[in-house]
């Protein structure tokens, strides 16, 4: 079809893909809509099936074939800025074209192409088409295949169904809003039955597709109370919508409504013309970053009255472990932060290779989520005041003690390593919890870990002793950025079968960021934007912030503290795009470290010395028009009103 009905009916005949946990359904052939509503079990699995990859997270278990995965590799949206780096000598990693500037509308909005990209534009479609499909259909299903064990009536099962399915339709709509602006609105399913002519939906406007996100949201958090959960307590139901993400979605809608990518009458590009209301408002008001204030409040005292709490544990302040219960643990095992989150299988595809150690021997790790030393220089020293930072600018040098001789490989090399993670302590509780590094000590079962790269002393300065590498370093394993991401695995290194992993996509901490942007943005509530940062560096064991900061000055730490306490979960990559910042701190020079152990000879057993020194990787290309994704080339040769964003 020459139209848009390629993307949201591709198949008229319903199908599934993969499955989640509670969903295993039979071959496509055997099934269509009258089947699929003739019994709760059957409607059960679409509805699995509408929570499976309905957008872009982190973690995508998909195999590396036909469908891919998200850049090509697994490659999260932060290793698009200084917040990561992927493994620069696998080029089969697609976020290198962004590197290089290489980034084509044809080929970067689908996962399915040769050269995939950040989003995947088509599966949107599709997931919005199965959302309508179940809220339009799911009364067709007999009262009597209902389940009765939790004593809900079928009536209250139906309407809950409904709500999930206009809470998808909404976070399907908004993913698509902050990527490309205004698109095509669509309030149903289309069936072969259909005019043609409906087919061709040209884009919305950005303010009617606002619009048209809040009404569902209001819609829900109006219509379904008492009826979706406001949290979903029933293990064999994690995964699903609570209404607390209605309420938090709502406040991110009045994020990006308020942040200046949209909130102007002077957009990024003039390209657009008369069509420039497609990527921005075409006014600006100050209003904006208040409803973006009081929606973050209500979600907050929603959240609050509901169960949901930032964990602070005192006793876990300082060793950053109150910061990963928030952020890996299950409901049930004391995450009362985590608002929603996809469940992903155990042994699922590819999931636990995305940030483990490149050089383990099983499992062994892609490298396509590194950490820059840009990054770990922003970690705060943790003392009793804020904004300390450990500077990298200088070499640092560690002298070993000498290890008496015959000392184990196993005793010696954790000995090295003691002396190894001096170069990072004194940091945020964060960075331990987040980060894996030369010499940390609790790299599960690894005795030790060493990413130095060996040198001995010569007459001109030394040489590379290669017999001596450490298993994890640039000489053995090539992988140039010597930081991993430990945050989504944190105490399950080597037993990620165990883990059940949650892709979380919003958890409470993130409301109190927006409501401390939103009023220092809007003017005022000075008092509120501190306490609000400080009850999430507090749980971290960290010092307030600095009180009577400037509103450009607090506008500055509170970037900080998202890039900190959201760290690669995604965020920096579209803050940077909605905050019109991407142009001064994408294309920026990028660092790493070279870790070096010496030897006094060739034939000594144990190094007498580390070394750390900061060293050029590279440097980033940004384009402004990359402040809104493309839309496929193809879909918008179809000539139906897809616009093309500017400069694509």
């Amino acid at each position: 079809m020459k139209n848009i009905s390629v993307q949201i009916i591709a198949l008229l005949t319903l199908t599934f893909s993969s499955c989640s946990d509670f969903m295993e359904f039979p071959p496509v052939a055997n099934f269509n809509i009258d089947s699929v509503f003739s019994k709760y079990s059957n409607a059960e699995r679409l509805l699995a099936d509408m929570y499976s990859y309905p957008i872009p997270l982190n973690f995508d278990t998909r195999a590396f074939g036909t469908w891919g995965t998200r850049m090509g590799g697994g490659t999260f949206a932060s290793a698009l800025t200084d917040e990561g780096q992927s493994f620069d000598v696998q080029q089969g990693y697609q976020v290198q074209r962004y590197y290089t500037g290489n980034v084509e509308a044809s080929t970067c909005a689908s996962w399915s192409s040769d050269f995939k990209g950040e989003d995947d534009y088509a599966v949107k479609w599709r997931t919005i088409r199965k959302a309508y499909i179940i809220l339009n259909n799911i009364d067709r299903v007999p009262d009597a295949t209902f389940p009765t064990n939790q004593n809900i009536e079928p009536k209250i099962q139906k309407e809950r169904i409904k709500a999930e399915a206009k809470l998808m339709v909404a976070l399907v709509y908004f993913e698509m809003w902050k990527r490309y602006g205004g698109v095509p609105i669509l309030t149903r399913e289309y069936v072969a039955a259909d005019d043609f002519t409906t087919f061709k939906k040209g884009r919305a406007t950005l303010q009617q597709t606002y619009e048209f996100i809040n009404g569902l949201l209001d819609d829900v958090m109006t219509n379904y109370e008492g009826i979706l959960p406001a949290k979903v307590t029933e293990s064999t139901e994690y995964g699903r919508f609570p209404m607390a993400l209605a309420y938090g979605l709502k406040a991110k809608v009045e994020l990006y409504a308020a942040s200046p990518l949209f909130n102007t009458d002077n957009p990024y590009s003039k390209e657009l013309g008369a069509n420039s209301n497609l990527i921005c408002f075409m006014n600006y008001s100050k209003e904006r970053w208040k409803k973006a204030a009081d929606a973050a409040t209500a979600a907050i005292d929603y959240c609050n009255s509901k169960g949901y709490a930032i964990i602070n544990n005192s006793a876990n302040q300082k060793n950053g472990m109150n910061y990963t219960a928030a952020n890996i643990y299950y409901p049930n095992k004391g995450n009362t932060e985590s608002i929603w989150g996809v469940l992903q299988s155990p042994n699922g595809l590819n999931w636990q290779y995305y940030t483990i150690l490149r050089g383990l021997a099983n499992p062994y790790g892609y490298a396509p989520n590194l950490v820059p030393l840009n990054q770990i220089a922003r970690y705060e020293k943790d003392t009793t005041v804020s904004g300390h930072y450990k500077t990298w600018d200088n070499k640092i040098s560690l002298d070993v003690p000498t290890i008496p001789s015959g000392t184990s490989a196993n005793d010696g090399g954790k000995l090295v390593a003691a002396v190894a993670r001096k170069a990072y302590e004194g940091l945020d509780p964060r960075f331990y919890a987040s980060i894996a590094y030369n010499g940390v000590a609790d790299y599960g079962t690894q005795p030790f870990v060493d990413m130095a790269d060996a040198w001995v002393n010569t007459s001109s300065g030394g040489a590379i002793y290669p017999n001596l590498h450490g298993t994890f370093s640039f000489g053995k394993q090539r992988t140039t950025v010597l930081h991993y991401v430990r945050k989504f695995s944190r105490g399950y290194e080597f037993r990620e079968s165990t883990m059940n992993p949650i892709n979380i996509y919003m958890r409470l901490a993130e409301l109190y960021l927006i409501r401390a942007e939103a009023l220092n943005e809007y003017g005022g509530g000075q008092a509120q934007v501190e306490s609000d940062l400080n009850l999430i560096r507090a749980r971290s064991g960290m010092p307030p912030v600095v009180v009577g900061q400037s509103q450009l000055e607090m506008r500055e730490t509170i970037a900080h503290e998202r890039n900190i306490e959201l760290f690669y979960e995604d965020q920096r990559w579209f803050d940077l795009r909605r905050t019109l910042q991407s142009e001064k701190l994408i294309p920026v020079a990028i660092y790493k470290v070279e870790i070096k152990k010496w030897f006094a000879k060739t034939n000594s057993p144990w190094p007498y010395k580390i070394t750390y020194e900061k060293s050029y990787y590279n440097t980033r290309v940004w384009y402004n028009h990359w402040y809104m994704n493309p839309f496929p080339t193809q879909e918008v040769n179809k000539a139906y009103g897809l616009i093309q964003n500017p400069g694509w």
